[in-house]
């Protein structure tokens, strides 16, 4: 799950140093070369493109919840807790998100002193994944590919 939102937030950076990281099984659905994502001409695409790659991320939250409802320790709870919650406020902040082929979207500082104030127990981590899923879920375009793979997935 760190590593899938990693590899969709570092898009930009990687294009400019060279690298690919994005699947080609899901990109050549939506460009021929995934540089051309980037351009304005292709935005439609590229969005679309991502939302897949958000979508296919979202599928590890379910694992994500198991994983830290059996962690005993609190500093690792917390420690385990808090990248996840910034993950899924990450994605939900890219889904659907044009600015991500433009330049860097990140959570803003606020938002991230508050994740890791209150990611402490499985409630509220429930409670934070569950807000952020709704987020996505009410930016769910019904004309992207995607759609009802992503709706299914945060309901």
């Amino acid at each position: 799950f760190l590593q899938k939102t990693n590899i969709i937030r570092d898009y930009l950076e990687d294009q400019l140093e060279g690298r690919e990281f994005w699947p080609r099984e899901v990109w050549s659905k939506y460009s021929k070369k995934l540089s051309d994502l980037a351009k304005p001409e292709n935005i439609v695409p590229a969005v679309q493109c991502l939302n897949e790659l958000v979508t296919n991320a979202l599928q590890h939250v379910p694992d994500v919840l198991l994983y830290l409802s059996r962690l005993r320790n609190q500093r690792v709870f917390n420690f385990c807790a808090i990248g996840l919650v910034m993950s899924l406020a990450t994605l939900a902040a890219f889904y659907n998100n044009q600015q991500v082929f433009k330049g860097v979207v990140k959570i803003r500082k606020g938002q991230t002193v508050t994740l890791m104030m209150n990611a402490t127990n499985m409630q509220a981590v429930r409670v934070i994944m569950y807000q952020y899923t709704n987020e996505i879920y009410q930016k769910i375009p019904l004309s992207d590919p995607s759609s009802e793979c992503t709706q299914n997935i945060v309901s």
